[in-house]
Formats: C-alpha cells, structure tokens, sequence
C-alpha cells in the first residue's frame, strides 16, 4: 500500500505539461500474461496434520495465467486515469504438479487429474504519467490499487489409483490488490497500442501479501 501512495503522490504533484483543455478518454480492451507466485499450504494433499503441513508456491504447479480485458482512459495531459476490469485464468501443470510431488516426497503415486482452476476477477483504478512525451511514443510510468475476487475449483487427485478427497487450493475469497509498473503507448492516430509490465500486489486471507508479475498488451479507441 505505501508504494502505491507514494507513487500517487509523486504522479499529482507533477505538473501536467500541455494538458488539453478538456479531458479526453478513450475506450480499450486488453490482454494479460501472468506467472503466479501465490502461496498455498497442501495439507489436505498428503493428509499432513498443520504443524507438518507443505507449504508450495503456487508457481511449481501451474503454468502461466492467461486473461484479458476492458478499460476505459481519461486523459488529462501527461496524466491519465485507468478503470479497468480484468479476468485471468490459472490451471495446474501436470507435469509441474509431478515434479513437484515427487521432489517433496519422493515414491509416492499421487497424480493430478482435474480441477484446481483458479480465477482472478479484478477490478482497479491506476494513474499513468508519461516521463517522455515525444510525438508519437510515449514511455509511462504507472500505480493504482482495485479489489479482486479470486475463486478456484477443487482439485481432484489419484493415489495409487484410488481417488482422494478433493480440496481447494486457495479459499474465495475478495482482497485488496494494489500495483506499481511501467509501459509505452505508440499513438496511431484514432487508436492507441501499448505494452506495460505491471507487479501486483494480492492480500490473500492465506498468509502475508503476494505478487503476481503481469505482462500486458492492448489497444485504445477514440
């Protein structure tokens, strides 16, 4: 949270050299890259009482997230105002999922079969200021702070054949998120390309904050 403040702090405290005279804003939609690194206790998993139970994160068993969409930008000179709602989908590896059984305990015959997705519903308000406003590409930097809905699905494992109780890995649960990254817009006329790397912050109810890197691409209209 104090990074996100001081960055907003920082971002209205610039002036807005050649603001327009009114507001415009822009409408877009957008598409995100994820890798998770999302804390888990597995407990349920290995039917491990809590003082012995795995701890993993979330990285070593599932690939790469995928999502997308929409925004809305007001511009107001060299800064502008990002709503935006985004949805990202996470689902196991299988072949992360045996690595990793096998890496905590090894000869055990415990496969994934199905389920454990988890989904990220999210909602947030960012500032971007650009450092560099040349004619047509414009580096930014930016920070914001929204609420996400994360939910997941039960997972469904084999052990020696035999199916085991399902559990889930993370609680739904709504939390707080806030974000700090940097992008480039490339102007072209009506519409507007742009790339940004953004850090996530996300207070799951399961233990202290974590990050999710996220990767983004998309595209503004008038």
């Amino acid at each position: 949270m104090k990074h996100f403040i001081l960055l907003l702090l920082v971002l209205l405290t610039v002036p807005a050299v050649g603001q327009e005279e009114d507001p415009s804003a822009r409408f877009g939609i957008h598409l995100n890259i994820i890798n998770a690194d999302l804390n888990a206790t597995l407990s349920d998993v290995f039917g491990a009482p809590a003082p012995s139970a795995t701890s993993v994160a979330l990285e070593e068993i599932y690939g790469l997230g995928l999502g997308g969409g929409l925004h809305l930008d007001v511009y107001l000179g060299l800064l502008t105002l990002r709503v935006s709602g985004d949805y990202i989908r996470l689902a196991p590896d299988n072949d992360k999922f045996a690595s990793y059984v096998n890496s905590v305990a090894p000869g055990i015959p415990l496969t994934f079969e199905s389920g454990g997705v988890i989904s990220l519903w999210s909602g947030t308000l960012n500032a971007k200021l650009v450092v560099l406003p040349l004619p047509v590409v414009k580096p930014y930097i930016t920070g914001g702070a929204g609420f996400t809905y994360v939910s997941s699905t039960e997972a469904n494992l084999m052990f020696n054949n035999t199916p085991v109780p399902p559990f889930r890995v993370l609680e739904n649960q709504t939390c707080f998120t806030d974000n700090v990254g940097a992008g480039v817009d490339i102007l072209l006329g009506p519409i507007t390309l742009y790339g940004e790397v953004k850090v996530t912050w996300i207070f799951l109810k399961e233990g202290t904050s974590t990050y999710v890197p996220i990767g983004l691409v998309g595209i503004s209209f008038w």
